[in-house]
């Protein structure tokens, strides 16, 4: 016991010693940082704490060094500082929400401060208030801020496009208010990009209060180039090369791509139009220098010429002046090469003249088909005075011609229609056969043609029972512009078929397939049916006539016949070629002999394939002259057909104008 009491006195001593001028609890702000080693020794100069690093809040041990020792002291941070900040004056409209914060500046604290409204504010009526902005920090310091609220009935600004029509005050108020702008919002402003402070008078209060109109300019100004011909050496500003330009601000210009002065070919440009509000475009132009400029020459037909420019000593390039216009031409002078801009213009009218007859009365007459207009642009023709139609007696017609600029010309002319009395001719109405049960086209093989209207229409009066064989009478007529008739009648013999239609198309596709490519025109075509057959139809003498169709089956299964054979399987191959052809037989005789005529657009020729013992002639595409190195044999009534053709035919000719798709 006695130990334990002598222990803890010198336990005293040394405390008393240890501490001796030195507190052991020190208190400290927070934020102010750790106090100085003298807060913790007075009496004895401390000479630094061996730890000064922690200031936050609460409890912390600190090691105070003396001259002699060292001491553990307490060093207890606190906050006992209320939090501080400037008010502010904050304006803004009718119907804003600011928050705390924007009420105060400046706020300072040593810890995180919580910033609300002391109350709850109205912050819709216009006018000047009181705002309690309440500060707290983390350790409970409060502190108060009177601040000063300024509501406006107007809005802070008001955005408006350049160019817009002046606005009312309506925009510039916020819902609810009613004012009159004290200032004028002028013309000039709103095509002036900028900021401009405008007052509003309220009368609910007999306020004042300010807004902001703000113009700006968003759109891009525009504009339309043009080209310009200058004299070498002429300098011109890039806003001359503008047709006209659109913004609501004022505009600079700059060339973006410049011309070379020194080039005497068109160039492309580019001008730079910039507005007020920062905007650009840039707009294409065309530029030429050139001392010959624009020149203005009559149209012709013919090549442009040198006189025709103005200038007898150039050689403008190769160039036909036949269409009004305006086009750069090149031309040569001495040495050097310009461009001019030639405008071809029309100022003549049409001129007219009578073309030659015959015309013929109750005939429709055009004005193109009286008279033939000559003019270097188009040229539209009407009658001013139409001709009699109905009258063969000398009279006179008026036509007026415009061309495609407007020129006009008008004339009379004299006129004598020519009555026509000569009926139409038919061709192809000889006597055929056909198939009972299956319909007739009687046109096939049969036209009629006029010596003054061409081809015409062609009646058919028929006495075919269809659903009975036999010989009928078919009556054919053709009636011309004139009136003029013609008629002939053939007879038709109705046999039952044997074969069909059908098979005749199958044997007919299968044989081309053959013999023909994809490549061939069709005088080719032509050239290798006519081999086929003449190598495919062996002559016997001995045929059936009454029926073509069975024939033609019959002479390609068999490869026997006689010229019937022949005929019918060449019929059947040129029905599937879809070529023009005629039936023909020889007209007297004591055998009969059937052939065709076709035309491929060359005109008529005949066509016969067949070779006997004592025929060996190639009968390709003949003349009637050429028929004539065999007396008699294709004879026919060449009155039932149309003329045949004069010049023999030429068949590489044919082939070469097909491929080059120059033939009718």
């Amino acid at each position: 016991m006695l130990c334990l009491l002598a222990l803890l006195l010198v336990l005293g001593v040394f405390l008393l010693w240890m501490y001796h001028g030195v507190s052991p609890v020190v208190h400290g702000e927070y934020g102010e940082g750790v106090p100085p080693a003298a807060a913790f020794c007075r009496t004895e100069g401390a000479l630094r704490l061996c730890d000064e690093s922690d200031t936050t809040l609460g409890r912390h041990v600190v090691q105070v060094v003396t001259r002699f020792r060292v001491v553990p002291c307490l060093l207890i941070v606190e906050d006992t500082t209320a939090p501080v900040a400037d008010p502010v004056t904050l304006e803004f409209p009718s119907g804003y929400e600011p928050t705390p914060d924007q009420f105060i500046a400046d706020l300072k604290d040593a810890d995180r401060v919580a910033v609300s409204f002391f109350e709850e504010y109205d912050f819709s009526p216009a006018g000047t208030q009181a705002v309690v902005i309440h500060l707290e920090d983390g350790s409970g310091n409060q502190n108060d801020v009177v601040s000063t609220a300024r509501i406006r009935a107007t809005v802070d600004q008001v955005l408006v496009e350049a160019g817009s029509p002046i606005p009312t005050v309506d925009p510039f108020l916020t819902e609810g208010f009613h004012g009159s702008l004290l200032d004028p919002i002028t013309e000039e402003m709103l095509r002036t990009p900028g900021e401009y402070r405008l007052r509003v008078e309220c009368p609910e209060n007999g306020r004042v209060f300010p807004t902001t109109l703000v113009i700006q300019d968003t759109v891009p100004p525009s504009g339309e180039g043009q080209f310009l011909i200058l004299q070498p050496g002429e300098d011109v500003p890039p806003e001359d090369f503008l047709a006209n330009t659109d913004d609501v601000t004022a505009l600079n210009y700059l060339f973006a791509v410049a011309p070379d002065p020194d080039s005497r070919e068109i160039q492309d440009i580019l001008i730079r139009v910039m507005d007020a509000g920062g905007n650009q475009t840039d707009v294409p132009a065309q530029v030429l220098y050139s001392s010959l400029g624009r020149l203005t020459v009559e149209a012709k037909n013919g090549l442009l010429t040198g006189d025709d420019l103005g200038h007898p000593e150039g050689s403008p390039e190769p160039f036909m002046a036949n269409a009004p216009g305006t086009y750069p031409v090149r031309v040569q002078l001495g040495e050097t090469t310009e461009i001019a801009m030639v405008t071809l213009v029309d100022t003549t009218g049409p001129t007219l003249s009578l073309k030659e007859g015959p015309f013929y009365t109750h005939h429709a007459l055009s004005p193109e088909q009286l008279v033939d207009a000559e003019d270097v642009t188009g040229t539209t023709l009407s009658f001013l005075q139409a001709p009699d139609e109905t009258s063969d007696q000398p009279q006179t017609f008026t036509v007026r011609a415009v061309d495609a600029v407007g020129n006009e010309t008008t004339m009379a002319f004299p006129l004598t229609l020519q009555v026509d009395d000569t009926p139409p001719v038919l061709y192809g109405v000889v006597d055929r056969s056909g198939y009972v049960g299956e319909p007739i086209v009687y046109l096939q093989e049969a036209y009629a043609e006029d010596a003054v209207d061409g081809r015409v229409d062609m009646m058919v009066d028929s006495q075919v029972i269809l659903s009975r064989k036999g010989k009928y009478t078919v009556t054919y007529s053709a009636t011309d512009q004139s009136g003029n008739t013609a008629s002939k009648s053939c007879t038709y013999t109705l046999v039952e078929p044997a074969v069909t239609e059908e098979q005749v198309h199958k044997m007919a596709q299968t044989v081309l397939s053959q013999i023909l490519t994809p490549d061939m025109v069709t005088a080719e075509k032509m050239k290798a049916v006519f081999e086929y057959v003449r190598a495919r139809v062996h002559y016997t003498g001995a045929s059936n006539k009454t029926d073509w169709r069975r024939e033609a089956i019959r002479g390609n299964q068999e490869g026997r016949g006689d010229c019937f054979t022949v005929y019918s399987l060449t019929r059947a191959l040129l029905d599937e070629l879809q070529v023009p052809y005629m039936s023909v037989t020889r007209r007297g005789g004591a055998t009969r002999h059937y052939w065709l005529i076709v035309n491929i657009g060359t005109g008529w020729y005949h066509f016969d394939p067949l070779i006997s013992r004592v025929h060996k002639h190639k009968c390709f595409m003949w003349t009637n002259q050429q028929c004539k190195v065999k007396p008699y044999f294709w004879r026919f009534y060449e009155d039932n057909f149309p003329p045949i053709a004069t010049d023999p035919f030429n068949y590489d000719a044919v082939v070469q104008a097909e491929r080059e798709g120059k033939l009718p």
